[in-house]
């Protein structure tokens, strides 16, 4: 799993690139966004 990081409006985004599905749960979800929050990150791009 590889983080593109894009910048908009003040906003720091971070884009999951992926080959294979890394959120299995709501609970692996939540820590994705938790970490990401606190590495500073306001959003969060995921494609299907």
């Amino acid at each position: 799993m590889n983080f593109a990081v894009h910048q908009a409006e003040n906003k720091k985004i971070a884009e999951i690139q992926a080959s294979e599905i890394v959120i299995h749960s709501t609970e692996d979800a939540m820590n994705l966004m938790g970490d990401l929050y606190y590495q500073g990150y306001d959003g969060l791009i995921l494609h299907e």
